[in-house]
């Protein structure tokens, strides 16, 4: 099991604990949930709780999932009954009963200040695909990077550049970050791109005394 991201107790509603997860943060491109079935499968919650309460903390899990911040619930019922489709009424039912649909929400407080529910097992998911998310962006940012200094010292000769300056490591590095900083994407490294970018550089290094 992951270890789960302290939840600091913030001030205000009876020391509400700090949601970890940011808002903004939203899993709607991931199209499944890390479930621990066997974790589901053996609670207390699962094995108590009626047929129609469980259905409907299914789908609460679900839904909290692309909420924002991701993991969370609105703290209102009536808002809560219309995400999972249910009736007021049924709902306040269904909360009615020993073991309800929300056993184990508990309030907490996000990074605006609003007020939301959270459910640690929720978290635990939302923390794995937060992270698996992030790891994804890294290594795309990684790649990019890789193929754009493949591509540049070829790029550097088309633009007029010695096969010294092509074969430069340095140079090529600090040739992507002038172009990422003065030329970024959509524009295209065409020769003539290049070109203006090496003689910046040189003159920009010549006013330093470089």
């Amino acid at each position: 099991m992951a270890a789960l991201p302290n939840l600091t107790v913030v001030g205000g509603e009876s020391g509400l604990p700090l949601y970890p997860i940011p808002t903004g943060l939203k899993l709607e491109r991931h199209f499944f949930m890390q479930f621990r079935h066997r974790d589901w499968m053996k609670s207390e919650f699962r094995n108590l709780a009626s047929r129609e309460v469980r259905a409907v903390a299914i789908d609460l899990f679900c839904v909290a999932y692309d909420e924002d911040p991701a993991g969370t619930l609105p703290a209102n019922e009536e808002l809560i009954a219309r995400l999972v489709d249910v009736p007021l009424d049924d709902w306040r039912g269904l909360c009615s009963r020993s073991i309800g649909p929300l056993d184990g929400w508990q309030k907490c407080r996000t990074d605006t200040g609003a007020l939301r529910l959270f459910h640690p097992a929720v978290l635990e998911m939302v923390t794995e695909a937060s992270k698996a998310r992030r790891d994804h962006i890294e290594r795309k940012a990684a790649d990019r990077e890789r193929k754009r200094l493949e591509a540049l010292p070829d790029q550097m000769r088309r633009a007029g550049a010695s096969s010294r300056m092509a074969e430069d490591t340095d140079l090529i590095v600090r040739l992507d970050e002038y172009l990422l900083e003065h030329f970024p994407p959509p524009t295209q490294r065409r020769p003539q791109i290049v070109r203006q970018a090496l003689e910046e550089m040189d003159t920009a290094g010549r006013s330093a005394g470089l």
